[in-house]
């Protein structure tokens, strides 16, 4: 039987990174190059200001987003084998437990949540929210239809709209068609809606829920390529898909800027032609490679696995604003880390072991088959 390594190991590489890989990586840049580092490559660890130039670091979330998509024609496959007649009712509750849990922990991860003062928590503010938004658009359409053409036609209505709303829709007096931190129609709709429960930041989440359901779209769409084709054909057809909404991002650009904080459609292609070539490196690598590419999928495989325990551990901050692992692991190795080197290097030696620590206890955790789902 055909198995699909490259999803799982895909949410593994992006779990990785947010989890202690990406600073690995840049304090081994500052370690080793220092200011020779060119500043274009360090901003790659970084998030764009409003309006800059897209980097690494702003396609983390998108990644999950779509990676999310990717795995759900394989679940809701399972679903209509096992649910017989009713599986559409066992399926909603799946998915309504899946996105309210998911939101909970969202409010935990970012919201406050657990310093039960409502005055000071955040309502819609994290990644995990985001996921839920986008996992519900996109499981209403796969239980209402598993056909590529509603799919397709349902993400294009999401960016449309999203387009349509943010460039034509006046509000509180403004024009529409303006893209400016904390001045346009997303940012509008957000601290109306949110009120004291919003965190603040040039970040939307109600309206842009269009985009989220649209990127999810996307990845159930290239997940279903896979499972349908599979090999070069997958790999071709998912190659082709990627460059094209790469290119239409690159035409839509002269008339909306690509803005992650709001997730334009510029944006939303721009980033999702990425993901899907990302799936199709993944797929010809880990799903076509033989098994000796399997076996090299297996590091990213374990974090994938269990993407949802490594980003609560990683994300989720105490009272001195720390997180749980980092109050875990830095009695034990920051000793160690001293030791090993002084001033960057320490650093460095610090994140290494921090990570190293943590892919050990995914992996202890994979071999006996333990999960962390919603």
């Amino acid at each position: 039987m055909f198995r699909i390594h490259s999803i799982d190991a895909l949410r593994g590489l992006d779990m990785l990174l947010l989890c202690g890989g990406a600073g690995v990586l840049s304090w081994l840049f500052v370690w080793q190059g220092g200011e020779a580092v060119p500043g274009w490559v360090m901003q790659q660890f970084r998030h764009a200001e409003w309006g800059g130039t897209f980097t690494c670091w702003d396609l983390v979330m998108p990644l999950f987003i779509f990676i999310t998509g990717a795995s759900m024609p394989f679940a809701f496959a399972k679903y209509r084998q096992k649910g017989g007649e009713y599986w559409r009712l066992g399926t909603a509750w799946r998915v309504l437990r899946r996105v309210v849990l998911l939101f909970m922990l969202g409010m935990l991860v970012q919201g406050r949540l657990a310093c039960a003062q409502p005055e000071h928590m955040s309502l819609f503010c994290n990644t995990l929210q985001a996921i839920a938004e986008g996992y519900l658009i996109a499981a209403v359409v796969l239980m209402c239809s598993s056909r590529l053409r509603v799919q397709m036609s349902v993400c294009l209505c999401c960016m449309v709209s999203y387009w349509a709303l943010l460039r034509f829709v006046p509000y509180d007096g403004q024009p529409g068609g303006l893209f400016e931190a904390q001045n346009n129609l997303a940012i509008y709709i957000d601290r109306t809606l949110q009120g004291h429960w919003q965190d603040g930041t040039p970040y939307s989440w109600i309206l842009t829920s269009l985009s989220f359901g649209a990127l999810t779209l996307m990845g159930s769409m290239c997940g279903q390529t896979i499972a349908v084709h599979r090999g070069w054909r997958a790999v071709l057809t998912l190659l082709l898909v990627g460059l094209l909404c790469l290119g239409a991002a690159l035409l839509l650009e002269a008339d909306t800027p690509l803005i992650k904080h709001i997730y334009t459609t510029t944006c939303v292609l721009w980033a999702g032609g990425w993901c899907v070539l990302l799936l199709a490196l993944f797929h010809l690598l880990f799903d076509c490679g033989g098994e000796v590419m399997v076996r090299l999928a297996y590091p990213l495989q374990v974090v994938g696995c269990n993407a949802l325990l490594a980003y609560l551990l990683t994300e989720v901050h105490g009272p001195n604003g720390h997180s749980v692992w980092w109050g875990v692991v830095h009695p034990l190795i920051y000793g160690l880390a001293g030791m090993a080197a002084p001033g960057a290097a320490a650093s460095f030696v610090h994140a290494l072991l921090s990570l190293l620590l943590l892919w050990g206890l995914l992996w202890f955790l994979y071999r006996r088959r333990v999960f962390l789902r919603v």
